[in-house]
C-alpha cells in the first residue's frame, strides 16, 4: 500500500471516531491560556520597569537641585577665598584644582542624599559677581542635570527674619529657657523638654522642630551665614589705642574709662579685654581688633553716641587652639549701651564679630543685656538666668539654663560688615545627562 492510501485510510477512520481528540483539545486550551498568562505577566513586567524608571527619574531631579543647593551653600562659606590666582575651592574650602580652558573648575565626587547621588561644576572665579553651577543627580541608570545661576547680592541685612540663627543647628536643653523672638537653622531644633518658644520658627527641609508656644508660625528654609568683611586695613587702623591711653594724631587724648582705679583690664600683647571686680568699661570708640573679650565680673558699657564694633581675631592670628573660648560673659558679667531712646526709632546695640571659629559663651548677670554677636564659625553656648535683648547669630547654638532672649524690633541692624552673597538668578534643567561644557543644552 503507497503512502498516499494509507493517509487516506486515516483520515476516513478519523471521521468515523473522535476517540484522542481530547488531547489536542486539552493542548490547544493549555497554549491558549500560557499565552494570556503571558500577555499579563509582559504587561506587569513593562508597568513595573515604568514605574521604576519614574521612581529613578524623580529621584535624579530631586539630588540635582540638593546639589546645586548644597553647591551655592558652599560658594557663600568660601566665596571670600576666591580670587583670579584661586578661581576655584572645594566643598571644604581647600583649593579647587585648575579650570578647565571653557572656564570651568573640576567636578566634585559623588555624594549621596537619600538613595541617589549628585555631583556638581561651578564656573571659575572671574571678578564678576556671578557663577553658574551645573548640579548631576544620579539614580539606578537614570541621570538628570540642572543649571543654576547665581549674581552677588550685597549688603545682606542677615537679621531680616530671624533675630536668633544657628546655622547649622539649635539645641534647646531643659524647659526653663524662654525666647521671645523668631529663630531659624538650616538643621534641626532639638528641644529635649518644653521651653517657651514665641516667636516663628525655621528649620531645614526634611529636619525637626518643636512647635511655637505662643501661636508662632513653623516654617521650612535655609540661609546662609555670609562671612565677616572687616574694614580692610582693621589691623592698623582701630581704637585699641584708647584701651591703652597712647592715642596720638587725630585720636590723641581718647581714652576709654575704667572704673576700678590701677586695675589692669587690657593686655596689648595678648589683645585681651578682661573685667573682673564688678568693674566697668566705657568704650567710647569705634572698631576694635581683639583676641579675646571676658566679663567674668562688671560690664562693658557702650556710652552716648557711641557706635561701638568689636572684631574678634581668629585663634592662629591670636595664638590659641582651634576652638578656644574667644567671647565669655561669666554670671557676674554684663554688656549694656547707656543713652538708648528707643521712643526715637532704631537705637544700638554693641556688636561682636567673631572672624574664626572661637567659642562664645554668654552667661551674664539677672539684669539687662544688650549686645550684636555674629559669629559665622563659632558655637555660641547661652546659658545662666540673664535677660538678653539681642541678634546673635552663629554657626551653632546651645541654650539652657533660666535665659530669657528677646529681640527690640528697633535695634539697629548691624551695618555693611558682612560679606556680599550669592543669589540664584536663573535655574534651568538641561537636556541630556552630559554635556561639554557642563552647561551645554541648557
Amino acid at each position: 500500500m503507497t503512502a498516499i492510501d494509507r493517509f487516506l485510510l486515516l483520515a476516513r477512520d478519523l471521521r468515523r471516531d473522535d476517540s484522542g481528540i481530547a488531547i489536542p483539545t486539552a493542548m490547544m486550551a493549555l497554549i491558549a491560556s500560557f499565552a494570556l498568562a503571558s500577555v499579563a505577566v509582559l504587561s506587569t513586567v513593562n508597568v513595573q520597569q515604568g514605574t521604576n524608571r519614574d521612581h529613578n527619574s524623580k529621584e535624579a531631579i530631586a539630588a540635582a537641585d540638593a546639589g546645586a543647593n548644597i553647591a551655592m551653600l558652599r560658594l557663600n562659606r568660601f566665596y571670600s577665598q576666591l580670587s583670579p590666582s584661586n578661581p576655584c575651592v572645594g566643598p571644604n574650602g581647600q583649593p579647587g584644582g585648575t579650570p578647565t580652558p571653557d572656564g570651568w573648575c573640576p567636578k566634585t565626587l559623588p555624594e549621596s542624599v537619600g538613595g541617589a547621588t549628585f555631583s556638581y561644576w561651578f564656573s571659575a572665579y572671574n571678578g564678576t559677581g556671578e557663577v553658574n553651577i551645573v548640579a548631576v543627580g544620579s539614580s539606578g541608570k537614570v541621570s538628570r542635570r540642572v543649571n543654576v545661576g547665581l549674581k552677588n547680592n550685597p549688603g545682606q541685612n542677615v537679621f531680616l527674619d530671624e533675630r536668633l540663627i544657628g546655622e547649622e543647628e539649635i539645641e534647646i536643653e531643659g524647659s526653663s529657657a524662654r525666647i521671645e523672638t523668631d529663630l531659624g537653622t538650616n538643621g534641626n531644633i532639638g528641644a529635649n523638654s518644653h521651653p517657651v518658644l514665641c516667636g516663628d520658627i525655621r528649620h531645614g527641609p526634611g529636619k525637626v522642630a518643636p512647635t511655637p508656644t505662643c501661636d508662632g508660625e513653623t516654617s521650612e528654609g535655609t540661609k546662609v551665614l555670609p562671612p565677616i568683611a572687616p574694614p580692610a586695613n582693621l589691623a592698623t587702623e582701630n581704637d585699641n589705642c584708647r584701651l591703652s591711653h597712647t592715642c596720638t594724631g587725630t585720636k590723641a587724648g581718647l581714652v576709654d574709662t575704667f572704673s576700678k582705679n590701677g586695675s589692669k583690664y587690657w593686655d596689648p600683647k595678648t589683645r585681651t579685654i578682661e573685667i573682673t571686680g564688678n568693674g566697668s568699661l566705657a568704650m567710647g570708640g569705634s572698631d576694635y581688633f581683639v583676641c579675646v573679650v571676658n566679663i567674668s565680673s562688671g560690664k562693658i558699657v557702650m556710652p552716648v553716641e557711641a557706635h561701638v564694633r568689636i572684631f574678634i581675631d581668629t585663634p592662629e592670628h591670636c595664638n590659641l587652639p582651634s576652638g578656644a573660648v574667644q567671647v565669655e560673659v561669666g554670671g557676674g558679667g554684663s554688656i549694656i549701651a547707656t543713652g538708648n531712646n528707643p521712643a526715637q526709632g532704631f537705637f544700638d546695640v554693641p556688636g561682636i564679630y567673631v572672624l574664626g571659629n572661637g567659642a562664645v559663651r554668654l552667661e551674664g548677670n539677672s539684669g539687662g543685656n544688650e549686645v550684636m554677636v555674629y559669629a559665622p564659625n563659632s558655637t555660641v553656648d547661652i546659658g545662666g538666668s540673664a535677660n538678653w535683648n539681642a541678634l546673635i547669630a552663629a554657626k551653632r547654638m546651645t541654650i539652657h539654663g533660666n535665659v530669657t532672649i528677646h529681640s527690640d524690633p528697633r535695634i539697629k541692624p548691624p551695618g555693611y560688615s558682612f560679606a556680599s552673597l550669592l543669589q540664584r538668578s536663573r535655574y534651568v534643567e538641561c537636556a541630556g545627562a552630559s554635556a561639554s561644557p557642563p552647561n551645554a543644552s541648557c
